[in-house]
């Protein structure tokens, strides 16, 4: 089984949570379904690495890709409700032809 089995950008929420949070580590560690020991070594490790300071986030271009990921979606929402229609009609359809 591989060590790898939170993403990155988890473990910086949970970490991220930990530090927000009025609830225990143990209560955040176990609201999120990871041992104790584990969220632990996650929370020393972000602080005692040093934030990459050459990363930064270009906000706009996020926004931009969620807004177009939300477009797609709606389209993806409205042909999966037309297609759901359609099946619903025919599927009457059938069970009429067949009585």
């Amino acid at each position: 089984m591989s060590n790898q089995k939170y993403t990155e950008e988890f473990r910086k929420e949970a970490v991220k949570m930990a530090l927000e949070s009025d609830q225990t580590n143990a209560q955040i560690a176990e609201n999120l379904g990871v041992k104790y020991k584990t969220f632990m070594n996650w929370i020393h490790k972000s602080m005692t690495e040093p934030e990459e300071a050459s990363k930064t986030i270009d906000y706009k271009s996020r926004y931009q890709e969620l807004v177009d990921e939300v477009t797609k979606l709606k389209k993806d929402l409205k042909q999966t409700t037309i297609e759901r229609e359609i099946l619903k009609k025919a599927a009457a359809y059938f069970a009429s032809q067949n009585t």
